[in-house]
């Protein structure tokens, strides 16, 4: 793999091999974004999802507590 490197340097250049590595990364580096947006997106998801149960829970506890308050007065 050094070799390959030390050759293309050789040959077109070192700021055309580090042109192609930067492309390379920025490529890898944005492929990686989008998978961890997509994974974040499900997790929001699911979040929102559990939050919108616990507030009709919280919902139906708190309906009982006002009942049991009314009955007391």
């Amino acid at each position: 793999m050094e070799q390959e490197i030390i050759n293309a340097i050789g040959s077109v250049g070192f700021p055309i091999v580090a042109c192609v590595y930067m492309a390379w990364m920025h490529h890898q580096t944005e492929e990686q974004r989008i998978a961890d947006e997509q994974r974040h997106s499900d997790e929001r998801k699911s979040m929102t999802e559990a939050l919108t149960k616990m507030n009709v829970t919280l919902d139906y506890i708190l309906s009982f507590i006002k009942k049991d308050k009314e009955n007391e007065e």
